[in-house]
Order: C-alpha cells, then structure tokens, then sequence
C-alpha cells in the first residue's frame, strides 16, 4: 500500500465517510495472498513421517517449515489408524510453523508400478491417448482398476516418431485408501505425485545459478534403489537396479559375524571415512575394503546408465551426481563414489541450497539430512503446478 493511499484513507476515516469498499476488498484480498504459503509436502516413509512447506517458491524457493517424525509399527498399520495418522501430523503441524493443510503427497512405493513405456502417436493421436493404447496392451483388463499418471521424457531424439514417457500405475482402492487416510488425518490432498518426477523437480531447484547441469541422482532404498537422469531441467530416465542398504548391512555382518542391526550401526557411525579409505579410521577401512565388490557392482551399474544417455544425447554426459535415500546418510559415501567415479557427487541437502526461517527446523532433528529429499521434491510442486 502506498504512502498517499493510507493518508487519503485516513483522511476520509476522520471525516466520517465510509472507506470506498471495493479498494479495500482489493487491498485485503492482496494481502491475505500474499501471507498464503504454498502446499506441504508429505512422505509417510517405512519408519518416518516427513513434511516440508515453503513459504514461497518465486522467486526463489524459502522454506517455512520441515520436520521427520518417527513412528512405530509400520507404514500399512499407520495408515489403517486413522486416529494415531492424525495424532501424528497433528503434533508435527504443532511443532514447527507450517500452514495450512493442504498437501502434495505421493503413494508408498509398494503401491505403485512405474515403468519406461516407449510408443508412437497416430495420425491426429495426443500423447495421452496414445500411452492407454499402449498401456491397454500391457495391462489388459487390470487397466480399468488402475490410476495412471505419466511424465513424457524429453531428450535430443524428443521430435521423432518415437516417444518415451514414465507411467506410474497404482490400484484404483489403494489409490483412494491413501486419500482418505489423508482427510482423516485432517488433511487436504490437491495431488498426488509421481516419486522420480518430484525429485527430478529437486534436482532443477538446486541448481540456483539457473545453469541446469545434467544430472544423475541415485536414490538408495532397502532392498532396490533408483536411478533418475535429469536434463537440463526435464526427468529423461528412470530405471530401479538391485542394490540396497539390506544388501550392504547383511555382506558387513556375514563377514564380520555380528547381526545385521550392529552392522548398520556401523555403517551409520563410521560409514567410508573419507575418499579411498585415506586418513579414515581402522573401523572405516575395514568397513570400505568390505563392501569394496558391493560398490563395484554400484559404479558399473552407474555407468551402464552413462552409457545408455550417451546413446540418447549424441554422446553428452551428466555433469554431477546426487545421492539421497538410506545409503546417502552414511559419513564419507559422497568423497568415495566422488573417487570411483570421477566426476563430483554431492548428498542432497536442501538447507544447504535454500533459504529458510530462523525457526523452520531443527537441523539435527532432520538427520540424515538427505530424508526430506522427497518431500522437498513434492513441496517445490507448488500451488499452481499441475503437471
């Protein structure tokens, strides 16, 4: 508001006439808009729940809000719960200042296929009609029980006849279970999003020099992991490969004769040391010369990827690697894969990108810093998003 039209309504207030209603419908209108934030981002993971809200994203994304909250028994029994799901997300929308109910969530992985799916459009045929046909191939009947979503991918060869597209496909009753878990919860769901497409959108947003390098980020689960390329600022290939933390955690403890959990104890605290076992503790060395055939298999698994976008970009590469998910958070992974694969390779940290409250998080509380990578990927979606 200006400084002229606040003394022109002071003036007409002192005078006793009534202020012009519609200026000050437009004024408040204004104002309101601009106190709203955009939707928050929500995964409810296998043992965390994490939400993360920023207050704007234009120009430059801010983050209001972020928190992971343990819970105990289980995604599917937390879920079936509508009483303790609601206790949970209401104590975290108490315990840091976020806004509003609104939210971007996406499915457990479980609940959901995703797949490459190449096909070519008829005469007069749009992308979406031409990927049912194909679908209708692949799926026969069990289309008509499923939701489908789908990102077209976009490379050099984006204007031949051949298209690409990632399709994620869920039940239709898990689908609208997980909805109305939310609004149990109290929630409002305005999307649910595609899990590679939401981290491809963090990938573009961490790149605040607005260059956007290519990419390739490694997403570490359990029992299977990910890899997403991005370019420039479009998801081009995801593909799952086997690889997990379960696998490292049971190899450590095999040869080292101890349990599993004290094995991943390990890997929390020590990790790699630094890169190539240089200057790292004796616990460290062990745990990388251990593990050294596990980490072959995951560089040749990399480059295999490499390979294939070469194919597809008239021989470009990425130029920088992301690391997020289980194995992200173990001490000195980035400096090793950084060694086995010569090109720079960074964990995710949205805090270490963007701007936030003073009062949006407690750091610690967030650790492994890489959790929120998700739901920091589902919150850049925004309100005007839907794509």
């Amino acid at each position: 508001m200006s400084a002229p039209a606040a003394t022109a309504a002071t003036s007409a207030a002192e005078r006793g006439r009534p202020l012009p209603r519609a200026g000050f419908v437009r004024r408040l209108g204004a104002l309101l808009r601009a106190q709203r934030c955009e939707p928050i981002g929500l995964e409810i993971a296998a043992q965390k729940v994490h939400l993360v809200q920023f207050g704007s994203i234009a120009p430059q994304p801010v983050i209001r809000a972020a928190i992971s909250l343990p819970y105990a028994g289980g995604r599917e029994a937390l879920l079936a719960n509508p009483g303790s799901l609601k206790a949970l997300i209401a104590r975290a929308l108490a315990t840091r200042p976020f806004s509003g109910r609104e939210v971007v969530s996406c499915l457990p992985a479980a609940d959901v296929s995703i797949m490459t799916l190449t096909y070519q459009r008829a005469a007069g045929e749009d992308d979406t009609a031409a990927i049912v046909r194909e679908l209708r191939e692949r799926l026969k009947a069990e289309l008509d029980k499923s939701v489908i979503d789908y990102v077209a991918i976009r490379g050099e060869d984006a204007g031949s006849a051949e298209r690409s597209a990632i399709v994620a496909a869920a039940p239709r009753e898990r689908v609208l279970a997980y909805l109305a878990a939310l609004r149990s919860a109290g929630l409002e769901p305005i999307a649910l999003d595609i899990g590679p497409a939401a981290l491809a959108r963090l990938v573009s947003a961490l790149d605040t020099a607005g260059r956007y390098p290519n990419a390739l980020l490694v997403n570490f689960g359990q029992n299977r992991s990910y890899m997403s390329v991005i370019w420039g600022r479009r998801l081009m290939l995801d593909r799952e490969f086997d690889f997990g933390e379960a696998r490292l955690a049971a190899r450590l403890g095999r040869t080292l004769d101890m349990p599993e959990d004290a094995a991943l104890r390990l890997l929390y605290e020590h990790g790699f040391g630094s890169a190539a076992g240089a200057g790292a503790d004796e616990v460290a060395r062990t745990i990388c010369e251990v593990l050294r055939p596990e980490f072959t298999g995951l560089v040749a698994e990399v480059n295999k990827t490499l390979i294939y976008t070469a194919s597809k970009t008239r021989g470009q590469s990425v130029e920088r690697v992301y690391l997020l998910g289980s194995v992200a958070r173990y001490p000195g992974v980035a400096q090793t894969m950084q060694h086995l694969l010569a090109m720079p390779v960074e964990v995710v940290n949205a805090f270490g990108v963007f701007a936030s409250r003073d009062d949006a998080a407690v750091q610690e509380e967030l650790e492994p810093i890489a959790g929120i990578g998700l739901a920091t990927g589902l919150a850049l979606r925004g309100r005007g998003e839907h794509g």
